[in-house]
């Protein structure tokens, strides 16, 4: 069986699903970067984290909106809702702290 190195001593962990009105997203690593396909509908995201993952960890999204969709951060956050602007990008920085991911900023615009 391979053995798969995380971060910070492998890669991040890029995930890429397309979108659904409900993500069911799996944090296995210290670092995670979440970037969805375009939301086209308000969404749910959901964690299961792994038994491995430790108080650190950073979960880093980038959700990009075709108008005022919200995104609710559900099981394994503790964050309130996002809600996009028409055509624009929003990212948000998440820690863990052992129970849950929080964010460290608001979610900025960048585009």
């Amino acid at each position: 069986m391979a053995q798969t190195i995380s971060y910070p001593f492998g890669e991040a962990d890029l995930q890429q699903p397309d979108y659904a009105a409900t993500l069911e997203v799996t944090i296995s690593n210290q670092l995670t970067i979440l970037d969805p396909a375009t939301l086209t509908g308000n969404m749910t995201i959901n964690l299961t984290i792994n038994q491995g993952v430790k108080a650190g960890a950073l979960l880093l999204c980038e959700l990009t909106a075709t108008a005022t969709e919200v995104s609710t951060f559900g099981t394994g956050f503790t964050s309130p809702t996002l809600t996009g602007v028409a055509g624009k990008t929003k990212v948000m920085m998440f820690m863990y702290d052992g129970t849950s991911f929080k964010p460290w900023a608001a979610g900025y615009q960048i585009d």
